[in-house]
């Protein structure tokens, strides 16, 4: 019985396997049918090339600075009173010497400095002909005496007037431009005079104290390789006017850096600003008649330093090279293996843009850059 049984669940077993093998995947979720990504072929890398070639390098460098008068002139009323009643000169005007620059309002002592003129100029040709009668013993001392009393009131008046008279008017002292006009009284139409406050300030047009000037930067200060560079005493500058459509190429010429003790010495002024450097120029260009290209206080001025050079050398981009361990690589392409690989070189003179090859390169060779 129990042999039949077993028989029986045996048949089952069986019959279930053979139902499930014949449904398949049926019973359960298809699978999709997923590809192999096909294979890509790697694009090449690609390089910057730079072909070493022979140049000459020139390292120093180059700016602008302006023209300027290191002495200017004060121009004040020696007495205080009065009201201005006209200033004739604005900012950045060129004045000659002598030209009217500021007059108060002086018609009360016009006038009385006229008559006074008149006065002593009849009481000077009567008291020289008294004193040639006086020198010829045609009249007594005491005579002479009281015509001389009576001749130096009349010059005293008139010599008090004339001061009084031209200290309404300020004229230049010296040539240049007006760098200073005192704005209080050009706001303040009421205000008196003050004994020798500014009212304008003239820079000297004399060559004496004209010098091309450039501003010293903190880093040029606390850094020699910085630039500008730091120019020594004696260095001799090229120089140039900025160019122009008319001018491409403007003429050159040379200036000279100074001390501040040589400008003290050679000006006689007590102060210099040492944050500045002083460019003495020691030709100028010839422009002629042109008054746009001659060269007064403001006029921008190009310099070039050469600190040193080489001629005819094997030259390669700065940025091309790197540095380790205390020495100087660049990459090349090995072609058997499409590889960069390192080569040593040997540096010379250097600019901002530019490096001599001593060693390790030859004409034509061609550098990786990029």
């Amino acid at each position: 019985m129990k042999k039949g049984i077993i028989v029986k669940l045996v048949l089952l077993v069986l019959t279930a396997a053979t139902v499930l093998a014949a449904a398949g995947c049926g019973l359960f979720p298809k699978e999709d049918n997923i590809k192999a990504p096909a294979l890509k072929t790697p694009k090449p890398v690609e390089y910057t090339f730079y072909q070493v070639v022979k140049g000459d390098i020139i390292k120093g460098s180059s700016g602008t600075g302006s023209m300027t008068s290191i002495y200017y002139y004060k121009h004040a009323f020696p007495s205080s009173g009065g009201i201005i009643s006209a200033i004739h000169v604005s900012l950045g005007q060129y004045v000659n010497k002598g030209d009217l620059l500021v007059e108060t309002d002086n018609s009360s002592l016009e006038l009385e400095y006229l008559e006074a003129t008149i006065d002593y100029t009849e009481s000077k040709d009567k008291f020289d002909a008294i004193a040639a009668q006086y020198n010829r013993g045609e009249i007594g001392e005491t005579e002479f005496r009281i015509e001389q009393l009576k001749f130096q009131y009349v010059e005293t008046k008139y010599r008090n007037l004339k001061n009084a008279y031209e200290n309404t008017k300020l004229v230049a002292q010296v040539s240049g431009k007006v760098v200073y006009i005192n704005t209080e009284y050009t706001t303040n139409t009421n205000k008196e005079i003050v004994a020798g406050e500014t009212i304008v300030a003239i820079d000297s047009a004399d060559e004496k104290y004209m010098y091309l000037v450039f501003d010293k930067s903190v880093e040029a200060m606390k850094d020699s390789s910085a630039t500008p560079q730091q120019f020594r005493v004696g260095t001799v500058l090229t120089l140039s006017l900025n160019p122009t459509k008319a001018d491409p190429d403007p003429i050159k010429f040379e200036g000279v850096i100074v001390g501040t003790d040589q400008i003290i010495k050679d000006t006689g002024i007590g102060y210099i600003d040492t944050a500045k450097y002083y460019c003495k120029l020691t030709s100028y260009p010839d422009y002629g008649g042109d008054e746009s290209r001659q060269i007064t206080s403001g006029t921008l001025i190009r310099y070039t330093y050469v600190e040193d050079s080489r001629e005819d050398v094997l030259m390669i981009p700065l940025s091309a090279c790197y540095e380790y361990n205390g020495k100087h690589y660049v990459y090349m392409l090995d072609y058997s293996t499409n590889l960069k690989k390192e080569v040593y070189v040997e540096l010379g003179l250097a600019n901002e843009t530019y490096v001599e090859v001593v060693s390790g390169l030859r004409k034509g060779d061609r550098i990786i850059t990029g």
